[in-house]
């Protein structure tokens, strides 16, 4: 389209294989780059791939640490594809995520975990909404536990643009004792509550919250981490335009050779490097790598 030249969907396509094929290297250095990062974030997200009888599931997975954006694509969300990306693996910073339990395989090596609060707003949200008209109590400790987190959220924000690099201890200790408070009360109150099956989402929720209070409130201890994971979820949209377009890949390998293509096309722009110039110093076996972290 840009030189009005006609070539072939076969010529187009095959574009994509020859790039992949000469950024070997730059995802290596990318991973690298990723593993030294003090605070990573990491998400995945379905996609489809055809099949010979119908589509099946794959996943898209990204990473993200400031300007470096990373793309993989695997048939399964479990440590199998986690350890086989190789970047997990030996990470020793802070780890932002959901609270999906294939990642705590790796929380005991790293410095801490924070789980993404946005997620866990909307469960809040959803459990204090299982039948307002009716029901209150939901809503008398997943409201409260709400506002101790966004107040928080506003400290912190606060904190930073002032400069400093902690919270007033007493005022984090009372944000945390009305959390625990709130909490505590939604495990009472939803203990013995009648669930068509198994216990009232209520209670799981709530003890979830009491057992990982340390994942959620890393951001308000520790004002390098974010609140939450939308720097690695962000990403995930070209995912969905891809999908929107195409509606599925052939394979994993041609989904994992997108993946390393917009892997160096999303870091790269992040850099202020045009994505023309970036892909003709690739095809020209000359592909701009990410600089050296600090």
């Amino acid at each position: 389209m840009l030189l009005d030249a006609p070539v072939s969907t076969g010529f187009a396509g095959g574009l994509i294989a020859r790039v992949a094929e000469r950024l070997v290297g730059f995802e290596q250095a990318l991973k690298a780059r990723l593993r030294a990062a003090p605070v990573m974030h990491h998400d995945e997200t379905p996609a489809r791939v055809a099949g010979d009888d119908h589509d099946r599931l794959l996943y898209i997975y990204t990473a993200r640490a400031g300007k470096l954006t990373w793309f993989g694509a695997a048939d399964n969300r479990g440590h199998a594809a986690l350890d086989g990306f190789g970047i997990l693996p030996g990470y020793a910073g802070t780890l932002v995520r959901d609270d999906y339990a294939a990642y705590a395989n790796y929380d005991k090596h790293l410095t801490g975990v924070q789980l993404c609060c946005a997620h866990l707003l909307r469960a809040l949200r959803g459990i204090g909404e299982l039948d307002p008209d009716r029901d209150k109590t939901q809503r008398c400790w997943t409201e409260p536990a709400t506002q101790a987190l966004l107040e928080a959220k506003a400290a912190v924000a606060t904190a930073r643009a002032d400069g400093a690099t902690a919270l007033d201890p007493d005022l984090l200790a009372d944000l945390r004792e009305r959390y625990d408070k709130a909490v505590a009360w939604g495990i009472t109150t939803n203990r013995l509550r009648d669930w068509p099956r198994g216990r009232h989402p209520g209670y799981t929720l709530a003890r979830r919250l009491q057992a990982r209070a340390r994942q959620v409130w890393r951001f308000a201890v520790d004002l390098a981490v974010p609140f939450t994971n939308n720097p690695a979820e962000q990403p995930q949209r070209m995912v969905k335009l891809q999908m929107k377009i195409g509606g599925c890949w052939r394979s994993v390998r041609t989904a994992a050779r997108y993946c390393r293509v917009r892997s160096y096309l999303a870091t790269a722009r992040n850099h202020g490097i045009h994505p023309l110039d970036a892909l003709r110093d690739a095809l020209a076996g000359n592909p701009w790598m990410p600089p050296q972290t600090a």
